[in-house]
């Protein structure tokens, strides 16, 4: 290893990097509606819906089935003799209540119907991770008239556990920083210069290049010919950036977990899944808890899971039994019915995705103790809240 090169190849980056926000700053494109909404990771109202909305063509794009058209050359779907016109798009279609075998029912995130039957099916992720046979479970719709496409940021593979029994040739993937980028791309090719509809689509457009580290033309060449000049050390680098970032969520994980056990509590702090999972947690827990099948939870610290990243405190409960909520906590799901989000110490979400959390985490030792203080002291107040009011003493449904 080229240790001069390597620290050339660091230097280099971030001032290509630094030139691009620059760009970005000068364009204006922090100000956009999907990042002001905090709604950039949001997969069903933000991308399943825009995808649908856009693809539709009896949508008020009024721009009929050419969007439509254009995605399905871009993903390769040979839609010779359908009447696109008749073609229906359907977010979240659901099949029925998930079975305990996990082989049935859902919600398919973006269905395609063409009028001669065939389908096509989209399972869309952004940060979410994949349910227990989800795809399996969704290519035994509409068999054998149907095509399964896995959707997702960078065009990684669904799990083993989420394929089941399926092959390689039983579903195709498509990626966000790919086929979509392109599409939208086209899709700016056919409508009119400064039209409500093109400036839509670009604020999407803008969104999705942050979301897959995307910067215009000149500069992502200047990056590539700078990564092909320096492989070996590029080579390096991608190996040991998710080691990086995962010893930073693990050293907080474990500080938290020291900090909650020496709090006077009803409840022990012990490590869930590991820092790899999707859904990396700490789980709190008493013998009472324990014998109601409920515990406290703090999820997840891998920067993925159920709320795009976003960490919360919440109770799981497994009987699906309590639903008493105090004011400004919610419900997440069935398996999650109160959670509080919890937040940085500036008072924003915290996500273990964002790169300004993660660089402070690691840099400055201050901040980092302040996060373990905060989320400890959450935890603490969010335990105090519901251990004795809400379950042992209150009565089940």
């Amino acid at each position: 290893m080229d240790y001069i090169k390597l620290e050339t190849l660091l230097n280099t980056s971030k001032n290509i990097i630094n030139t691009h926000l620059k760009v970005i700053k000068a364009k204006g494109e922090d100000f956009n509606i999907f990042s002001i909404l905090n709604m950039e990771t949001n997969e069903t109202k933000t991308h399943s819906g825009m995808l649908v909305a856009l693809l539709n063509p009896k949508g008020n794009h009024y721009h009929g089935t050419k969007f439509l058209g254009l995605f399905l050359k871009e993903i390769g779907y040979d839609y010779t003799n359908e009447n696109l016109n008749q073609v229906l798009v359907k977010a979240e279609y659901h099949l029925g209540t998930i079975s305990k075998d996990y082989e049935n029912g859902g919600f398919i995130d973006i269905l395609i119907l063409f009028p001669s039957g065939k389908t096509i099916t989209i399972e869309n992720k952004i940060h979410a991770g994949d349910q227990p046979k989800q795809m399996y479970r969704y290519s035994l719709f509409n068999k054998g008239k149907s095509s399964l496409y896995y959707l997702n940021l960078f065009g990684d593979k669904p799990s083993k556990n989420s394929l089941h029994l399926l092959t390689i040739d039983d579903y195709h993937i498509i990626s966000y920083s790919n086929e979509i980028l392109n599409w939208l791309e086209q899709c700016l090719s056919v409508v009119d210069q400064g039209s409500i509809i093109e400036t839509s689509i670009k604020q999407y457009q803008i969104v999705l290049k942050k979301l897959t580290h995307t910067m215009d033309n000149k500069l992502e060449k200047q990056f590539n010919t700078l990564i092909l000049e320096n492989l070996d050390e590029a080579k390096y680098i991608h190996a040991n950036y998710q080691k990086a970032v995962n010893s930073v969520r693990e050293k907080l994980r474990f500080a938290v977990l020291k900090k909650i056990n020496q709090m006077s509590l009803p409840v022990n702090a012990r490590l869930g899944n590991d820092i790899n999972s999707n859904y990396s947690q700490l789980w709190l827990s008493s013998g009472e808890l324990h014998d109601k099948n409920v515990q406290f939870g703090i999820e997840s610290f891998s920067g993925k899971g159920n709320t795009e990243g976003r960490m919360f405190i919440g109770i799981l409960d497994k009987k699906r039994e309590y639903n008493a909520i105090s004011d400004g906590d919610r419900r997440l799901n069935s398996f999650w019915p109160i959670i509080r989000y919890l937040k940085t110490t500036e008072g924003n979400p915290l996500n273990l995705t964002s790169t300004r959390i993660l660089e402070k985490l690691s840099s400055d030792a201050n901040y980092f103790e302040q996060m373990v203080n905060s989320i400890s002291n959450e935890t603490k107040n969010f335990v105090e809240t519901y251990h004795t009011h809400y379950f042992l003493n209150q009565k089940t449904k």
